[in-house]
Protein backbone atom coordinates (compact mmCIF):
# COMPACT_ATOMS: atom_id res chain seq x y z
CA UNK A 1 0.00 0.00 0.00
CA UNK A 2 1.64 3.53 -1.07
CA UNK A 3 2.62 5.91 1.56
CA UNK A 4 -0.96 7.92 2.12
CA UNK A 5 -0.95 11.75 2.09
CA UNK A 6 -1.95 12.08 5.60
CA UNK A 7 0.99 9.94 6.84
CA UNK A 8 2.97 12.44 4.59
CA UNK A 9 1.19 15.43 6.19
CA UNK A 10 1.78 14.48 9.93
CA UNK A 11 5.64 13.52 8.92
CA UNK A 12 5.98 17.14 7.57
CA UNK A 13 4.06 18.73 10.29
CA UNK A 14 6.97 16.73 12.71
CA UNK A 15 9.34 18.05 10.50
CA UNK A 16 8.29 21.76 10.73
CA UNK A 17 7.46 21.28 14.63
CA UNK A 18 11.63 20.41 15.01
CA UNK A 19 12.68 23.19 12.64
CA UNK A 20 10.50 25.88 14.64
CA UNK A 21 12.18 24.61 17.84
CA UNK A 22 15.78 24.72 15.88
CA UNK A 23 16.47 20.87 17.03
CA UNK A 24 18.34 19.70 14.33
CA UNK A 25 18.81 16.30 16.74
CA UNK A 26 15.27 16.17 16.03
CA UNK A 27 15.09 16.72 12.26
CA UNK A 28 18.07 14.20 11.37
CA UNK A 29 16.07 11.72 13.32
CA UNK A 30 13.57 12.18 10.62
CA UNK A 31 16.14 11.12 7.78
CA UNK A 32 17.54 7.90 6.49
CA UNK A 33 21.45 7.03 6.04
CA UNK A 34 22.86 8.17 3.78
CA UNK A 35 21.01 11.45 3.62
CA UNK A 36 21.63 13.41 0.24
CA UNK A 37 20.52 16.91 -0.28
CA UNK A 38 21.09 18.68 -3.27
CA UNK A 39 21.10 22.43 -4.57
CA UNK A 40 22.44 24.76 -7.03
CA UNK A 41 25.36 25.54 -4.72
CA UNK A 42 26.03 22.28 -2.98
CA UNK A 43 25.41 18.62 -3.25
CA UNK A 44 26.37 15.95 -0.33
CA UNK A 45 25.98 13.17 1.22
CA UNK A 46 25.87 12.94 5.12
CA UNK A 47 26.47 9.10 6.30
CA UNK A 48 25.84 9.73 10.69
CA UNK A 49 22.72 11.61 11.98
CA UNK A 50 24.94 13.56 13.80
CA UNK A 51 26.93 15.06 10.53
CA UNK A 52 22.89 15.78 9.63
CA UNK A 53 22.28 17.39 12.36
CA UNK A 54 25.15 19.49 11.98
CA UNK A 55 24.63 20.26 8.40
CA UNK A 56 20.97 21.27 9.25
CA UNK A 57 22.14 23.67 12.37
CA UNK A 58 24.68 25.49 10.01
CA UNK A 59 21.27 27.21 8.79
CA UNK A 60 19.63 28.10 11.95
CA UNK A 61 21.56 31.52 12.64
CA UNK A 62 20.35 33.09 9.36
CA UNK A 63 16.85 31.86 10.12
CA UNK A 64 17.31 33.04 13.38
CA UNK A 65 18.69 36.42 12.12
CA UNK A 66 15.42 36.35 9.69
CA UNK A 67 13.01 36.10 12.58
CA UNK A 68 11.94 32.70 11.52
CA UNK A 69 8.90 31.55 14.80
CA UNK A 70 7.62 28.72 12.39
CA UNK A 71 7.70 26.92 9.06
CA UNK A 72 4.70 25.94 7.38
CA UNK A 73 4.86 22.80 4.81
CA UNK A 74 2.41 22.85 2.28
CA UNK A 75 2.42 19.39 0.40
CA UNK A 76 2.16 20.16 -3.32
CA UNK A 77 2.89 16.54 -4.92
CA UNK A 78 3.20 13.14 -3.88
CA UNK A 79 4.32 10.41 -6.32
CA UNK A 80 4.25 7.00 -5.74
CA UNK A 81 7.36 5.55 -7.12
CA UNK A 82 6.42 1.87 -5.00
CA UNK A 83 4.33 1.53 -2.44
CA UNK A 84 7.01 2.61 0.18
CA UNK A 85 8.87 5.38 -1.66
CA UNK A 86 7.30 8.92 -2.41
CA UNK A 87 8.57 11.63 -4.09
CA UNK A 88 7.06 14.42 -2.90
CA UNK A 89 6.78 18.43 -3.66
CA UNK A 90 6.73 20.46 -0.50
CA UNK A 91 6.77 23.98 -0.26
CA UNK A 92 7.95 25.90 2.88
CA UNK A 93 6.31 28.70 4.51
CA UNK A 94 8.76 30.42 6.74
CA UNK A 95 7.21 33.14 9.06
CA UNK A 96 8.16 35.28 11.92
CA UNK A 97 6.70 35.75 15.40
CA UNK A 98 3.65 37.48 13.81
CA UNK A 99 2.70 35.18 11.43
CA UNK A 100 3.80 37.22 8.62
CA UNK A 101 5.70 34.98 5.14
CA UNK A 102 9.10 35.76 5.67
CA UNK A 103 9.95 33.83 2.48
CA UNK A 104 8.53 30.39 0.62
CA UNK A 105 10.79 27.68 -0.87
CA UNK A 106 10.04 24.62 -2.43
CA UNK A 107 11.70 21.09 -2.02
CA UNK A 108 11.38 18.02 -3.63
CA UNK A 109 11.47 15.11 -1.45
CA UNK A 110 12.06 11.09 -1.79
CA UNK A 111 11.05 9.15 1.26
CA UNK A 112 10.79 5.36 2.34
CA UNK A 113 8.56 4.08 4.47
CA UNK A 114 10.88 2.33 6.38
CA UNK A 115 9.79 -0.28 9.06
CA UNK A 116 10.52 2.78 12.21
CA UNK A 117 8.51 5.34 9.83
CA UNK A 118 9.06 7.60 6.93
CA UNK A 119 12.29 9.12 6.33
CA UNK A 120 13.49 11.56 3.98
CA UNK A 121 16.74 10.13 1.75
CA UNK A 122 17.31 12.93 -0.75
CA UNK A 123 16.01 16.81 -0.56
CA UNK A 124 16.58 18.47 -3.79
CA UNK A 125 16.61 22.40 -2.58
CA UNK A 126 14.63 24.59 -5.82
CA UNK A 127 14.89 27.87 -4.87
CA UNK A 128 16.28 28.42 -1.35
CA UNK A 129 19.21 30.04 -1.70
CA UNK A 130 17.50 33.11 -3.95
CA UNK A 131 14.86 32.95 -1.59
CA UNK A 132 16.57 33.56 1.38
CA UNK A 133 18.75 36.00 -0.27
CA UNK A 134 15.90 38.10 -1.16
CA UNK A 135 14.30 37.96 2.17
CA UNK A 136 17.89 38.70 3.68
CA UNK A 137 18.29 41.76 1.52
CA UNK A 138 14.09 43.08 2.96
CA UNK A 139 15.01 42.29 6.66
CA UNK A 140 18.52 43.90 6.09
CA UNK A 141 20.46 40.33 7.36
CA UNK A 142 24.15 40.70 6.09
CA UNK A 143 24.66 37.31 4.14
CA UNK A 144 28.47 37.56 4.13
CA UNK A 145 28.69 37.09 7.43
CA UNK A 146 27.64 33.24 7.02
CA UNK A 147 30.81 33.26 4.35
Amino acid sequence: MAITDERLAAFFATYADALRDFDAEAIARLWGLPGMIVTDEFAGALESRADMAAGLASSFPLYKLLGLASAVPELRTANDLTDRIALVGVRWSYRDEAAEEIVTTDYEYLVRDDADGLHVYVAVGIDEAEALARAAAERGVDLDLFG
